[in-house]
């Protein structure tokens, strides 16, 4: 009997071969639970209610909340601020460390490059001669125009340096770095002079230097009341090899010493005999115009000015050993004085220096000026003298000692100090004023190196003291 389509379509029951009742509520259980099933995606009719469909539910989103957006940039900011005043820091304590190592590199190069002029102090500055117990030049374009050319000596600054060149005029070193001035008790600094020859090569020509010997037959016939000694004209017993422009040194045995005239020829000759063996030494600048009594008072100083007075028969004898052209000369004295490097009266380049000058000791001529060490504010020497002739030092005097004494022959050592500054300032750092830094002396003699005063301008500054002693070897063992 067939059922009708209605009961079909309702879900009626059916009889399906091969399954029980049983089996068909099963199915219809499996169909109750689509976890069981494949599942097939609806199609609703347009109009459906979407609320009576049950979907999953979606996970909240969530942003940063105004507050905490500002936190967070707080947090920024500081931890950007720490690490920029660690190197803030870093950069400043590399800056002082580098500050410090030019600074003592500077200063150390200057120590030995004095050591240097030191060891030549004095070399062949007789020429191939006995070492002159003093040596007298004479340039009427310097203060004082009569001066001493020792191996080592030293003055006080400022002073003019014996040159005739424009860098050189009377005013040079013009100006010195330190506020309150240099050359006083506060802040003493002293220019330390080197005389001597680059190298054995002191000659004229390729041959050993000509030695003339001055005659008495035509000493007398030489201009001025008192012969050859009130005149610049010399009699020699020959001008051979002699040619104007050259250098030469007279040496003159006075008072158990031996006396050195620095002597320019400016002429030679001319005419017949005797005049055709003199040589002149009339110069604008380089000789006295009075003779050899022009330098009566340095020598006087120097304890070589005879009792009665120096005569022409002083002179009969004396050797002249010409030194070849004074323009080529390698006799050289080096000057070592603190000064201004850059320009006079402007904002650059002003800064103190440790300076090295370059004169030719023949005519006078600056050859070269050159900074050697930055931020030195002080240059002091000691000269370890041996009264005795014991063989070692025994006393440390300062220079002005050492001449008042007559102890300029028996100068064994130099025991120099330099006093620098840094080159950047420390604003952690200011000395109260008066705030001196010493500087060690040596147990012996009764002089010893002036305290530095440090001056309001450099009062945030670091000050270091670096001393050396330099045998002059030329001295110890003469040539």
């Amino acid at each position: 009997m067939k059922q009708p389509p209605d009961l079909l379509a309702r879900g009626g029951p059916s009889n399906v071969p091969g399954r029980s009742a049983g089996a068909m509520r099963s199915a219809a259980n499996d169909q109750s639970h689509p976890s069981n099933v494949e599942s097939v995606p609806s199609e609703r009719p347009c109009g459906t209610d979407m609320r009576a469909t049950p979907r999953h539910a979606l996970p909240r989103q969530r942003g940063l909340t105004l507050v905490e957006l500002m936190v967070a940039l707080v947090a920024a900011i500081i931890f950007s601020l720490s690490v920029l005043l660690v190197q803030i820091a870093l950069t400043k304590e590399n800056v002082s460390m580098s500050d410090v190592g030019q600074r003592d590199n500077q200063s150390r190069a200057a120590l030995d490059l004095i050591t240097q002029d030191l060891s030549n102090a004095g070399f062949m500055l007789g020429g191939v001669q006995s070492r002159c117990s003093v040596t007298l030049a004479y340039n009427s374009s310097v203060g004082t125009k009569p001066f001493f050319q020792y191996p080592v000596s030293a003055e006080s600054q400022p002073l003019p340096l014996p040159t005739s060149t424009a860098v050189g005029s009377g005013a040079y070193p013009s100006t010195t770095p330190d506020p309150n001035g240099y050359g006083s008790n506060a802040q003493f600094t002293d220019m330390l002079f080197f005389t001597g020859t680059t190298s054995a090569l002191q000659l004229p020509s390729s041959t050993n230097p000509n030695t003339y010997v001055v005659q008495q037959t035509s000493t007398t016939t030489a201009p001025g009341s008192n012969g050859a000694i009130s005149s610049t004209v010399l009699p020699l017993q020959s001008v051979t090899g002699i040619n104007a422009g050259d250098g030469a040194l007279l040496r003159m045995p006075l008072n158990g010493k031996l006396v050195c005239f620095r002597v320019p020829i400016a002429q030679v000759g001319p005419g017949g005999p005797p005049a055709s063996t003199t040589i002149d030494s009339k110069s604008t600048q380089l000789f006295p115009s009075s003779g050899y009594p022009g330098f009566q008072a340095q020598m006087q100083a120097a304890g070589v000015w005879p009792a009665s007075g120096l005569v022409n028969s002083n002179l009969i004898g004396a050797r002249l050993t010409d030194l070849g052209p004074a323009a080529g000369s390698n006799l050289q004295t080096v000057v070592y004085y603190v000064g201004n490097y850059g320009t006079a009266g402007t904002a650059t380049g002003r800064y103190p220096m440790l300076m090295r000058a370059v004169i030719n000791a023949q005519n006078d001529t600056l050859t070269s000026v050159n900074p050697v060490a930055a931020g030195v504010v002080s240059l002091q020497a000691l000269f370890g003298v041996d009264e005795t002739n014991s063989g070692s030092v025994t006393n440390y005097l300062t220079w002005p000692d050492v001449v008042s004494g007559q102890y300029t022959a028996n100068v064994r050592s130099v025991l120099f100090a330099i006093v620098t500054k840094t080159l950047q300032t420390d604003p952690n750092t200011k000395y109260q004023a008066p705030t001196a830094i010493a500087m060690a002396s040596p147990s012996l003699g009764p002089d010893g190196f002036t305290s530095y005063q440090v001056p309001a301008a450099y009062a945030r500054n670091h000050f270091s003291v670096l001393e050396s002693e330099v045998a002059i070897r030329n001295q110890i063992w003469p040539h």
